[in-house]
């Protein structure tokens, strides 16, 4: 076969492995969850959150071990992926139908997410994140997760039961407690890992080799083809979301994923091993990934706090126009 051909395969089957073993992975832990007791609305905050954030984690932790110019695929995977959930997710999902935030949103977990996003760009700085750096963002996911799980305690009912409708969506809200069997739902865990191990590679090893056939920079790769398809996930559950008219939880989603995004894919993989930071990041990039992430809480921000259509365009457009500039601009080596 054709490698070009072989190659252009070995992508596409990759994202569909990926996205394959982070469900049956979600599934397989939720149900343990359910069978140990977790409450639903806790598992709704962290089990699904992180289920929707394993394929960055496979592909950046991977392409960073194979070192060299392979390594920029991790960085651009995160920073793409963090843009494409505000810019292209969020103004697709407002686009469908306006959206109403809760002021709850707007005056915790956002700013939290601004932080994190602050830290990580002046982490990257200096052109690399260290073990150090790797580690206090991994201290940081542990406190967010004992975070989300006292403030789930403290959420409205109402809230409460938009996360455990969402995840019994995920579960089926089939055979939630004596009938489960262990073993499937140990087996949907192990096939889960499989999938991503095997997507990971092969869209890791695909995308490098694509880079190099035509000519583009692994880094734009990471930042527009890789974050987009490890954010597929995100926009499914996004869109299944905002159908069922819960805006909230489509923005409170997207919000986590950022935030995991930094905490535990960016601590955990620079902690394996130094994660490069190419310093040509800091003229467009991570500005951008910035702005993306200030612009739609200025414009919800005056009541009654609604992203409409119009936001939704104009975040669309300028996720359309950076990656018009990444290809035609921003095909440069890294400094």
């Amino acid at each position: 076969m054709n490698p070009l051909l072989l190659n252009i395969l070995l992508f596409l089957a990759g994202f569909v492995f990926l996205t394959g073993g982070a469900e049956f992975l979600v599934r397989g832990a939720s149900r343990l969850a359910i069978r140990f007791k977790v409450p639903l609305v806790v598992i709704g905050l962290t089990i699904v959150a992180f289920g929707t954030s394993l394929p960055e984690l496979m592909v950046t932790l991977l392409a960073n071990m194979q070192g060299g110019e392979t390594a920029n695929i991790a960085i651009g995977n995160v920073v793409g992926s963090n843009i494409a959930n505000l810019a292209l997710i969020l103004g697709v999902v407002a686009v469908l139908r306006p959206m109403s935030v809760e002021r709850q949103l707007l005056y915790r977990e956002y700013p939290l997410m601004l932080v994190v996003l602050a830290v990580f760009f002046g982490m990257a700085w200096d052109g690399n994140i260290n073990r150090i750096e790797g580690i206090i963002l991994f201290v940081g996911l542990i406190g967010f997760t004992i975070y989300s799980y006292t403030s789930s305690r403290s959420l409205p009912e109402s809230e409460q039961m938009e996360a455990i409708e969402f995840v019994e969506d995920v579960i089926d809200g089939q055979e939630k407690t004596s009938t489960l069997i262990l073993v499937r739902d140990i087996g949907f865990i192990v096939l889960g890992i499989v999938g991503l191990l095997i997507g990971a590679n092969w869209l890791v090893e695909s995308a490098t080799f694509l880079a190099r056939y035509f000519g583009i920079s692994e880094l734009v790769i990471g930042l527009t083809l890789v974050a987009l398809g490890t954010s597929l996930p995100e926009l499914a559950t996004s869109v299944v979301a905002i159908v069922r008219k819960e805006g909230d939880i489509a923005l409170g989603n997207l919000i986590g994923s950022n935030i995991f995004n930094v905490l535990a894919i960016i601590g955990i993989t620079s902690i394996v091993r130094d994660l490069p930071a190419p310093l040509s990041m800091r003229v467009v990039d991570f500005p951008l990934m910035m702005v993306v992430a200030i612009l739609p809480m200025i414009l919800v921000w005056p009541r009654p706090h609604v992203m409409n259509r119009w936001n939704g365009a104009v975040m669309l457009a300028i996720y359309v126009a950076y990656n018009i500039w990444l290809f035609t601009n921003g095909n440069v080596p890294s400094l």
